[in-house]
């Protein structure tokens, strides 16, 4: 259901506007977002400068913008009964795919939807048979996540020069808006792991000033008001979304929609560990392509869009500072500082190709990966390498 269209003007009667989408004003569209959440936690001061923490956190979110539940333009089982088809059937397939005009269209040939119309029989057959795009539906509200977490956090205040806060979270992300790859006529198989899903998460953050040391007052002078200070941060990886099917016809070109190819049993996603540091990425293709097969053709795959297991390479937050701290007079001091980002200079590679499972994995003459599943390309990196900034402050 929709409160009003967008539609391009057709210039003559019977043509088929581009490819590209169409919006479509969903009718809910402008219904704000609401969150839920709830925590219960429990705290234990174990000295006076230090302190543990643990909670329980939950979250729904309903409501939310999301469009890949909707097809408005899309040949559903009800249109495919209606005119005595099934996907399940290779023939009904061969049909759906044919051009009207042409004999392999069999009962449905020249069986015209409009004066003019030239295309598929599938085309023939959409609610919408003078539109390419799938009416893309516009700010529909049809969005939920679901969020569940143990947080943890360690805090040591400020004493002997010293103050850090650590923090853990184990968290469960899920959503509904993840993928775009399954049937909109059975909606509860979109509910899948989030495209943002990071499970475990640590980070620390700490402060240390070097404090007077022993009674020799040039040493002390020496030694004091250094300031050393640092925030890491080590996550789980993204995940990595399943292949795109390949199968012919393309489901989307038989019911425009698409879908995602299925996990094979037994078989790792994965040829090499990504966070190994144990391959060279110029020589190796890092993902498996026998991890994954084609549903049957005409079928939707029952893959999930995302795997817990699936992920691509950790990438950690390493920033480090190192300063001093000189007083000029009372109430004034200068404060000279070196920042750093990515301290321990890690190379962190592209993201591997993963889009489709059935690319050719290509080398060239000199034995280094061109193309293909699992590429990487290695001619730039993901993060910058160690920079460092220098930082000078008067306080007053």
């Amino acid at each position: 259901n929709f409160s009003a269209n967008y539609f391009p003007v057709v210039s003559s009667p019977g043509q088929i506007v581009g490819t590209g989408p169409t919006a479509v004003v969903d009718q809910n569209a402008g219904r704000p977002g609401r969150q839920y959440q709830w925590s219960i936690g429990i705290q234990r001061q174990l000295t006076k400068d230090f302190l543990v923490e643990a909670s329980y956190v939950g979250n729904r979110q309903n409501w939310l913008i999301a469009t890949n539940m909707l097809n408005y333009n899309f040949v559903s089982n009800d249109i495919l009964k209606a005119n005595g088809l099934s996907l399940s059937n290779p023939a009904d397939l061969a049909i759906l795919n044919a051009t009207i005009t042409s004999a392999a269209a069999g009962r449905f040939q020249n069986k015209l939807p409009f004066s003019g119309f030239t295309g598929t029989v599938a085309q023939s057959l959409r609610p919408f048979p003078q539109f390419n795009g799938g009416l893309a539906p516009l700010w529909s509200p049809l969005g939920k996540a679901w969020y569940d977490s143990l947080q943890a956090k360690v805090t040591k205040r400020f004493s002997q020069g010293l103050d850090f806060t650590y923090a853990f979270t184990w968290a469960k992300e899920l959503d509904n808006f993840s993928s775009g790859s399954f049937d909109v006529q059975n909606r509860p198989l979109f509910k899948s792991l989030s495209s943002n899903s990071r499970p475990f998460v640590n980070g620390l953050g700490f402060n240390y000033r070097l404090q007077p040391w022993g009674k020799n007052k040039i040493m002390s002078l020496a030694v004091r008001d250094w300031e050393l200070g640092g925030f890491m941060q080590y996550a789980s990886a993204l995940p990595i979304a399943a292949p795109a099917a390949t199968t012919t016809p393309a489901l989307g070109n038989v019911v425009f929609q698409s879908t995602v190819q299925n996990r094979v049993a037994g078989q790792s996603p994965f040829a090499v560990d990504l966070n190994c540091h144990c391959f060279d990425p110029n020589k190796t293709f890092v993902l498996n392509p026998a991890a994954w097969t084609n549903p049957p053709a005409g079928q939707f795959g029952t893959a999930a869009a995302y795997y817990s297991d699936y992920r691509f390479q950790r990438r950690p937050t390493e920033n480090f500072g190192i300063g001093r701290n000189f007083r000029i007079r009372e109430h004034v001091s200068l404060n000279v500082r070196t920042e750093f980002t990515n301290i321990f200079n890690r190379t962190e590679m592209n993201n591997p190709t993963s889009t489709n499972a059935l690319a050719t994995q290509l080398k060239n003459a000199a034995g280094q990966t061109t193309a293909g599943f699992g590429f990487i390309n290695v001619t730039s990196v993901a993060a910058s390498p160690r920079q460092g900034t220098i930082v000078a402050r008067i306080r007053f």
